[in-house]
């Protein structure tokens, strides 16, 4: 193996561990006063996917890798295209031009993941870096919690936290505030997001027999990472890991039968029943407050009302790519700086940015992407397991807008994409 490869498989785990991260520094911003839509920013998770292509570019052009392209993957060309087309209707064009810049990053690395899978780097220890980070971002999330503040790590881009700050996520219990943990992630949505994937991938290596995850110390590092992602208090992505879980286990008994024979479930059920009703026994109050959903709640009717603002005035290219907030500012001007944000919705997003052109595009993508996916022989749990996280995705999008905003939903969006396809190939041989 030679030192460049070394380096590359190197950067790249070092990517993946630090997907959460939010150092970065601020380009450009736009308007009056910071706000995190009208903004142009550099990551340093930006400069890890750009040396990664680096050394892919140069492999290239020595003929020592490939460029895996499927027939669908037009359909991400024309999105790219109309997303080009859409800037003339952009009233802030510079920032059109800087979304569509990162677009096209995230693209490349897409298509980066499809064609290096196994060639560079190695799947089971990607997947244990991406656990190793997720129990990091737990023990934050733990005393993040606790302290109900922030812990000061600023290098690694965590946000100053506090209950009473503006903008700083939290929800009433017996009239105190509590704040709502992000680890080092721009919100906690994203961290459970994070942590929601983490918590399955600890489920395959379970299933998969490795003697140190179901061991006692494998086993109280998934409870960590499990009571850190109950702690984030996501109502949607916590309710699908429920259903996730009674999914994963009805597929196990019935469709691997003769597998589901030689594992048992004794030790992680026993687990994960335990921090149930420890985190129920501790926080029964914060999750009363939880779950008392009525429309006049917050997180429902901010929804609601950027639903209904999405705009259709531009059906064909809609208003530019990345310039909604920007749009929103000129036509309902004198709201709350607070208000200024996405529809939490990347479907109504698209086609408010995009058109209705963009929005089809895109849905042939994802369709057709799955339906290449589901072609495949499925031989072993992980197949299924994978593809509940990519369908959970796509349900999330219909509730938030950071898979298509926010620097680490865009990461974590399309790493799944990019593996959706070459996953099963990887453990199949």
């Amino acid at each position: 193996m030679s030192y460049s490869h070394k380096l590359e498989k190197l950067l790249f785990y070092i990517f993946i561990f630090s997907i959460p991260f939010q150092t970065r520094v601020v380009w450009q911003s736009w308007g009056i006063g910071f706000n995190e839509w009208n903004a142009a920013f550099l990551y340093g998770t930006d400069l890890l996917i750009l040396a990664l292509l680096g050394f892919w570019f140069v492999k290239l052009i020595l003929k020592k890798s490939q460029f895996v392209f499927s027939n669908y993957d037009w359909f991400l060309v024309g999105l790219l295209a109309i997303s080009a087309i859409s800037i003339k209707n952009a009233s802030n064009q510079t920032l059109g031009l800087y979304q569509l810049v990162k677009l096209a990053e995230f693209y490349l690395l897409y298509f980066y993941m499809k064609s290096n899978l196994s060639q560079i780097f190695n799947l089971t220890t990607a997947f244990l870096v991406f656990l190793t980070s997720g129990f990091f971002q737990a023990i934050l999330a733990i005393l993040q919690y606790i302290r109900q503040a922030d812990l000061g790590l600023r290098f690694l881009g965590e946000t100053v936290l506090n209950p009473d700050l503006f903008n700083v996520a939290i929800f009433m219990v017996e009239g105190e505030k509590i704040m709502r943990p992000y680890g080092t992630m721009p919100h906690p949505n994203v961290l459970a997001l994070f942590l929601f994937i983490a918590v399955f991938i600890y489920y395959f290596f379970y299933i998969q027999g490795d003697k140190f995850l179901r061991s006692k110390t494998g086993l109280l590092i998934y409870s960590v990472l499990l009571f850190g992602f109950l702690l984030t208090f996501s109502r949607v992505i916590i309710f699908v890991w429920l259903a996730g879980l009674g999914l994963r286990w009805l597929l196990l008994k019935k469709v691997f039968g003769k597998i589901a024979q030689t594992i048992s479930l004794k030790e992680l059920t026993i687990a994960t029943s335990a921090v149930l009703i420890i985190f129920s026994f501790l926080f029964w109050p914060h999750i009363s407050a939880r779950i008392d959903i009525s429309p006049q709640d917050e997180a429902v009717a901010l929804r609601s009302f950027y639903g209904k603002i999405a705009t259709f005035e531009k059906p064909f290219f809609g208003i530019g790519i990345g310039n909604f907030v920007n749009w929103f500012k000129e036509v309902s001007p004198g709201l709350a700086s607070n208000l200024y944000q996405p529809v939490h919705n990347i479907y109504l997003l698209i086609f408010s940015e995009t058109g209705a052109l963009g929005l089809t595009v895109f849905l042939l993508f994802l369709i057709f992407l799955s339906k290449n996916y589901l072609k495949l022989k499925f031989t072993q749990p992980f197949h299924y397991s994978f593809l509940i996280i990519f369908l959970s995705l796509l349900f999330f999008g219909l509730f938030d807008h950071f898979l298509w905003t926010l620097q680490q939903g865009q990461i974590i969006f399309w790493l799944v994409l990019g593996l959706l396809e070459s996953l099963p190939s990887s453990f199949n041989g």
